[in-house]
């Protein structure tokens, strides 16, 4: 283990927390967590590699020579607590002082490394979500920290979250989130940067949408249906999809549902999350999720500040994340 936060205890409260005496004995570290999982023929080896903010390499060899002696390598970078908070900005989100040459270090032995990222906000971690299979995005997770992380990391849970923002690929993409709203010439895909809204070094998508979380199984989408494709005043729209659990374990998925109002008084996002469902879904198991939508969930505040909705067409989208959905078109009149 490679850990510059493997044995913090007070930092995994984040910023706004007060220190206690007793933090180091109510606080169960990473290494801890994990140690406490271990069965009797496994050994954890520990190398703390760098510092959380500095240009000290020193103790790079150590964490070397540790990795090439472990089967699994689990290093575990990210932010100091009182990196993120309030008076907390950052211009530069990337992996602080030397973590990442770490990181690129222990990556040259070859041994297989899950990396776990503490922070307080979306971090651009691009060398690392391109070459690191395994990455969980652990936050600061507080007083059980080291024990929720080590069910993650053996299997013990499942993990089913979704990310609750957009994690940018640059900071120069930054404001960037999934319910923009359009432009005058809105890029066709990634690849269309000539006179558009695009930038011509970088894709316009997210690294990672929001909504967007993997699990240790996989979900199949299919069969989006809608109750009726032409609405007229109160009437409500019955929406379904089939998801099935298509990989090897048990697990639960956040079915996502997003619309987009095509045309309005004032310009509208290009998408809105109108509704969620956690659902546990057993290996080889399809479930039917269903979703209700009224007029009250077309309604917008206009250039009045009117709260009400109009009649027009609009994009129904039904999705595993905020990219990644299913879409009809349906028109809906007052």
């Amino acid at each position: 283990m490679n850990w510059p936060f493997g044995k913090e205890t007070s930092a995994n409260h984040g910023f706004w927390s007060i220190a206690f005496k007793d933090d180091n004995q109510r606080i169960i570290t990473q290494f801890d967590g994990i140690k406490n999982q271990l069965d009797k023929n496994s050994t954890l080896l520990y190398a703390k590699g760098a510092n959380v903010d500095d240009q000290d390499k020193s103790m790079f060899a150590e964490a070397v020579e540790t990795a090439k002696k472990a089967d699994v390598v689990i290093m575990t970078l990210g932010e100091g607590h009182a990196m993120s908070g309030e008076a907390k900005s950052r211009s530069n989100l990337h992996f602080t002082g030397v973590q990442e040459d770490l990181l690129k270090e222990i990556a040259k032995t070859g041994k297989p490394i899950i990396l776990m990222i503490n922070a307080g906000r979306p971090l651009v971690f691009d060398w690392a979500a391109d070459h690191i299979p395994t990455i969980v995005y652990t936050w600061w997770l507080g007083t059980e920290a080291g024990n929720s992380i080590a069910d993650v990391l053996f299997g013990t849970v499942n993990p089913g979250g979704k990310l609750p923002m957009t994690f940018p690929r640059n900071e120069g993409q930054i404001p960037v989130y999934y319910n923009h709203y359009n432009t005058g010439r809105p890029a066709k895909n990634n690849t269309d940067r000539n006179y558009v809204s695009a930038y011509i070094d970088l894709d316009n998508d997210p690294k990672f949408p929001f909504g967007y979380g993997l699990s240790y199984t996989q979900f199949k989408y299919s069969d989006m249906n809608l109750s009726s494709t032409n609405l007229k005043g109160n009437q409500s729209l019955n929406i379904s999809v089939n998801v099935s659990n298509t990989g090897n374990y048990d697990g639960e998925e956040v079915v996502q549902l997003y619309i987009r109002d095509l045309f309005g008084k004032v310009v509208r996002p290009i998408k809105e999350l109108k509704g969620f469902e956690k659902v546990f879904i057993k290996k080889g198991e399809t479930k039917t999720i269903n979703f209700t939508l009224t007029p009250e969930n077309l309604k917008f505040y206009d250039d009045q500040l009117n709260f009400d909705w109009e009649s027009g067409d609009f994009d129904i989208m039904v999705g595993t994340d905020s990219q990644h959905v299913q879409t009809k078109k349906i028109n809906w009149s007052k």
